[in-house]
């Protein structure tokens, strides 16, 4: 008898899986907005998108218990699964914290471009107030969890209780950058710990993960009445020139730093990883350079400068000898503010009032990737954007053929923002 139904079986299995691919196809589908994110009365912060767009890294603000913490979730945008890989108050610092618990710092999580590995700050509040003084790596399948100071090298051997130094470590890390696999984070460092504090200090330090080797690009050299910069670049990135990333092979660090003696002139340099060579980049000599992008291979950057040299405020494309320095002018808007550059430098991302246009940087031609017409728009008490990070922060929204794009915005009923997917035709 059962075998009488067993084609009439199957015909059903077989639609319901074309209906159940319709339905997947019709989520991903270019020119549609889809809701990541259902954080209640909590609050989504700082995603960060995998180089292929299928995973997601987000900061959550919890204030559904009675003592607020951030915790860090990875998601799978595929099945929409997210997995908790951080939450403040349940890791102990290291030596020689291991009474203090680390809490999450200011700074945005990095996902690596393969989405293996997850990047993050961290901090404590006792018995000293250290904000941003540990960084984090973990596996986002949660295989381990390591966590790193940077000891400022050219303080081994020396007295640091005679120079009243509480600790030989940086500060703080200001800023950091991943390759796609994972394998090579570039930090910007600043400060020391110690009363005496010495004067304003900086620093880039370069880690490999497999080895957990720290070397050191960029720094001063201390001397017992303070640090003394012997050459050009110095004081990377204290002066307004922010601007910090790596390619994501991993090869190429772009950053801001002094150009000479006069405090005022700041530009854009590059250093290769391999062989630490430095090179100048841009001749501005100004201090605004605010957000940097790569592309993954190296060859090209994207800067958004904000001083009065040159063409003014604006983004500037550059080859990375230093060659075709060029002012992006926009059909739209006044001018291009871009978010973020896809990887392999076809387009870039900007906002011209309430539309988000995507800027093909090879023909010029600008479409509209968003607006309030397109499909899974929210209507909130403020408009959908893209992620804000804080200042100086390269965020990584845009997958690396820019086909998928993260956004945010307060759906209704809530104040706060969620995280939503753009799903945009490259071709």
């Amino acid at each position: 008898m059962l075998k009488k139904f067993i084609p009439i079986i199957l015909a059903i299995i077989v639609i319901c899986a074309l209906h159940t691919t319709s339905i997947t196809a019709e989520e991903n589908s270019p020119g549609q907005i889809r809701r990541l994110t259902q954080s209640g009365n909590n609050v989504a912060l700082f995603p960060c998108l995998s180089s292929d767009g299928q995973k997601m890294l987000y900061t959550l603000e919890i204030k559904e218990s009675e003592e607020e913490a951030k915790a860090i979730k990875i998601m799978n945008l595929e099945n929409g699964t997210e997995t908790e890989l951080f939450r403040d108050g349940t890791q102990p610092a290291p030596s020689p914290f291991e009474e203090s618990f680390l809490r999450m710092g200011s700074k945005p999580p990095v996902l690596s471009g393969n989405g293996k590995i997850a990047v993050f700050a961290l901090g404590i509040d006792n018995p000293l107030n250290l904000q941003d003084h540990f960084l984090a790596i973990l596996p986002t399948d949660g295989s381990g969890f390591w966590v790193t100071s940077f000891p400022i090298q050219n303080l081994e051997g020396m007295d640091l209780e005679s120079l009243e130094f509480e600790n030989g470590d940086w500060e703080r890390v200001a800023n950091y950058a991943l390759s796609a696999d994972g394998n090579r984070i570039a930090c910007l460092v600043k400060g020391h710990l110690g009363p005496r504090r010495f004067g304003s200090s900086s620093g880039i330090i370069l880690l490999d993960i497999p080895t957990k080797k720290q070397t050191t690009l960029l720094a001063p050299e201390f001397k017992t009445d303070g640090w003394t910069w012997l050459s050009s670049p110095h004081r990377p990135s204290t002066g307004g020139g922010w601007a910090f990333c790596l390619s994501e092979d991993g090869q190429t660090v772009v950053f801001g730093a002094q150009s000479s003696e006069d405090p005022k002139n700041y530009d854009l340099y590059t250093a290769d990883w391999n062989s630490r060579e430095i090179k100048q980049l841009t001749d501005f000599r100004d201090r605004w350079f605010s957000l940097a992008d790569i592309t993954q291979n190296g060859q090209m950057v994207l800067f958004f400068y904000n001083g009065a040299k040159k063409q003014g405020i604006g983004t500037y494309r550059i080859n990375s000898d230093g060659t075709g320095l060029t002012y992006l002018e926009s059909q739209t808007a006044p001018r291009v503010e871009f978010f973020d550059m896809s990887g392999d430098g076809r387009f870039a991302l900007f906002k011209n009032i309430y539309q988000g246009i995507k800027l093909n940087l090879q023909t010029g031609e600008e479409i509209v990737a968003f607006s309030e017409e397109t499909e899974g728009y929210v209507q909130g008490i403020t408009p959908m954007d893209f992620p804000h990070f804080p200042s100086f922060w390269r965020p990584q929204i845009m997958s690396v053929s820019g086909e998928r794009v993260l956004l945010v915005g307060p759906p209704q009923g809530k104040d706060s923002p969620e995280i939503y997917l753009l799903t945009i035709d490259t071709d």
